[in-house]
């Protein structure tokens, strides 16, 4: 598999690289080699990455005559708080690591927004790379330049805008993922692509969901079009002031859902199911076919997705978890609504809508009873 890069802007003079490929670990320690000259290198991630890719990496940078130390934290979405962030940037003043400090994300989604956001925050911003370790962090959270971290309120309520100097993609590390969370990162993608391209959608509808690497070279295409869809987007409209909300397509009911969990059901599932609600939505305000709304069940399927798993919380519940989302304007929520399977609908120029609560409760009880 060829070696793919992308160059994203987000204004000049900002950019940052997004190297995509298989066997990276040469080009890795080149790159961080490149950006840490006369740099002290913190390398962060969990306790979970720690142990299968992290001493490993410390290791290889140490021995390319990079001054490394490594930094880790729990596992999981629960440790996404002000609370860790806090006791890292401790750690980081106690080992007296001072603005010449060069972070290193190692890790999935949580690991790239809480080391983002330590970067973005310690001793008012210090550059980091992301390394994402799954599909997920792949096609999502490592693209774009947002960082921040939960609280009880919703997730990633605190944050920052802080681009990374370049983002490093192998897909060896989705390798040692099981199925469950190559669905969860796959889920990501196929949102892009109900947004964007049904010809992507159908690319996704191959890949082997058991071992991913058999399907070497789609796996890599799926990750290549979602970045490339993100970068352009995220290029546009750096601040998410309207474009950007494309992205977030079924993230407005699924944000709640994982709230309401308390982050016990994966982003990606929660997306899925969000797909479904706001699916249905934009079918029941006539915006989309009904025989589309079908075709983007059955593509779901695929992944496991159905209406009869869909978290059981009441419709009422649910609504009023969306209303903390931090994409919320004057107290009411906005939805990305679609016209077609790879179109957006678009209303006076804006590219998420709000909608009569009736209508989302409506939505809602088809999956909920």
């Amino acid at each position: 598999m060829a070696l793919e890069t992308l160059t994203a802007h987000a204004g000049k003079p900002e950019e940052y690289s997004l190297v995509i490929g298989s066997g990276l670990e040469g080009q890795l320690c080149e790159i961080i080699n490149k950006e840490a000259r006369g740099y002290r290198v913190a390398l962060l991630t969990d306790s979970v990455v720690k142990k299968i890719w992290g001493k490993q990496l410390l290791l290889n940078l140490q021995a390319s005559g990079i001054n490394a130390e490594l930094f880790d934290f729990p596992q999981g979405e629960r440790n996404k708080n002000q609370k860790t962030v806090t006791e890292l940037q401790h750690q980081l003043l106690e080992r007296r690591f001072g603005r010449d400090t060069l972070i290193i994300a190692l890790g999935g989604g949580v690991v790239g927004d809480l080391a983002g956001f330590v970067a973005a925050t310690y001793l008012r911003g210090v550059p980091y790379i992301n390394v994402p370790t799954t599909l997920l962090a792949m096609v999502d959270s490592a693209i774009g330049g947002k960082v921040g971290i939960d609280t009880p309120y919703g997730k990633n309520t605190i944050g920052a805008f802080w681009l990374p100097r370049a983002v490093i993609m192998d897909i060896q590390y989705i390798g040692r993922l099981p199925r469950h969370e190559v669905i969860n990162g796959l889920l990501e993608a196929v949102k892009t692509f109900f947004t964007s391209d049904r010809n992507d959608l159908e690319n996704a509808l191959k890949l082997d969901l058991e071992e991913p690497l058999k399907t070497g070279e789609i796996l890599q295409r799926i990750i290549y079009a979602s970045a490339k869809f993100k970068v352009g987007i995220t290029e546009r409209d750096v601040r998410e002031k309207n474009e950007r909300r494309v992205l977030n397509f079924g993230h407005t009911i699924g944000h709640a859902l994982e709230l309401l969990s308390e982050y016990t059901i994966s982003h990606g599932w929660c997306v899925g199911y969000g797909i479904l609600v706001e699916a249905k939505i934009s079918e029941l305000l006539g915006i989309l076919s009904e025989a589309e709304s079908r075709e983007i069940f059955r593509s779901l399927e695929h992944f496991g997705i159905l209406p009869a798993d869909f978290p059981k919380y009441p419709a009422e519940k649910i609504i009023e978890a969306t209303m903390r989302d931090k994409k919320v304007r004057e107290g009411i929520p906005y939805y990305v609504l679609l016209e077609s399977l790879g179109s957006v609908h678009k209303k006076d120029g804006q590219y998420a809508h709000p909608v009569d609560a009736k209508i989302v409760q409506k939505a809602l009880e088809i999956f909920v009873k």
